[in-house]
């Protein structure tokens, strides 16, 4: 499937060789199905490597906190300080479209490995993770603004539900993977240092991949593309009787809407549960039903399993009948009702 445009995409002039391919990746022309899902898929396998990694801490939260001497009241606060600083960095992840949406992901994740792999594993007290996780919070959360933006370049309109349903798999896989590897390693790895060391070493062949094969749209591309879309908005638009000079004269304004404001607002709190059982369900499982923590993350994968597949079943759907809210609407109910 390729992209859909109201505007013929003119030739945009090549930049070929060993710095392009290595540097600055960028493509001249928009790529073809095979390639296209090759790139897409490479930035799923990423995501899902970044959760990968900021999630392993969650599968392993009985055995690290006597060992760093750390209460589980602090344990949440680092939490809470690393997703926020994550979500003030992520205004950075805006310098993508200068610095490059490949270079700033592919760069990004190797530091977050190496201190996955060099690090947290040879920290000793409370105080070093905590410093630790709050770079990698500072990192993914610059890295994870330029990953929903390839999946954008490289999904054509109609399928962007399925496309940012795989992109959601990053979170959701991510804690699976975290806690697959718990269940199947604990047993005879019994440091949970050892956690850490197989993400990060996991992680770094994604880096590899992603540095030779991972590339983005040419600014000059993306450009054109924008304006095609643009053109087809506005004929949709005015199709509908919007006046179209009206509502972006003051685009603040056109922002602030109770549809807008109400789904952010929604989904941030309805985030809240999910968050919170990738953080600490591990630890409630051990100490609130004694389970060992192997048994633990065996739980937690019934869990994360289904949550992938209802992600990308959801986006498919989505994009057959056309329509959004009925998802997010019954979706809401039934995890109210559970």
């Amino acid at each position: 499937m390729t992209m859909t445009t109201t505007a013929e995409t003119a030739p945009v002039p090549a930049r070929r060789g060993l710095a392009n391919a290595l540097g600055r990746r960028q493509l001249s022309h928009y790529p073809d199905t095979l390639p296209r899902i090759g790139y897409l898929s490479i930035v799923v396998l990423t995501t899902i490597m970044l959760y990968y990694l900021y999630y392993v801490e969650g599968a392993v939260t009985p055995l690290m906190l006597p060992s760093l001497h750390m209460s589980f009241a602090f344990f949440l606060y680092v939490l809470v300080v690393s997703n926020a600083i994550g979500a003030f960095s992520a205004f950075i992840g805006g310098l993508s479209d200068k610095i490059g949406r490949a270079n700033l992901t592919i760069y990004g994740t190797l530091v977050v490995a190496l201190v996955q792999l060099f690090a947290i594993p040879h920290i000793t007290d409370r105080w070093g993770f905590a410093a630790a996780y709050c770079v990698i919070g500072f990192v993914e959360g610059v890295i994870l603004v330029s990953t929903p933006a390839l999946m954008r370049d490289f999904s054509p309109q109609l399928g962007r539900g399925v496309a940012m349903g795989f992109w959601a798999l990053g979170p959701t896989m991510g804690a699976l993977a975290a806690s697959l590897v718990a269940t199947h390693t604990l047993t005879h790895l019994r440091p949970w240092q050892d956690q850490f060391i197989i993400s990060g070493l996991v992680c770094m062949g994604v880096v590899i991949i992603s540095f030779l094969f991972l590339r983005e749209l040419s600014p000059q591309l993306r450009d054109q593309l924008m304006v095609s879309e643009r053109e087809r908005a506005l004929v949709e638009a005015r199709a509908m009787g919007i006046d179209v000079e009206a509502a972006i004269r003051h685009p603040l304004r056109s922002m602030m809407k109770i549809d807008l404001i109400s789904s952010s607002l929604a989904i941030s709190i309805f985030l809240l549960f999910y968050y919170a059982s990738v953080s600490v369900l591990t630890i409630y499982w051990v100490v609130t039903f004694n389970r060992t923590t192997p048994d633990a993350n065996g739980i937690n994968v019934w869990g994360s399993a289904f949550l992938s597949g209802a992600l990308v079943i959801a986006g498919l759907l989505s994009d057959k009948a056309r329509v959004r809210k009925p998802f997010m609407l019954a979706g809401a109910i039934g995890a109210i009702v559970m």
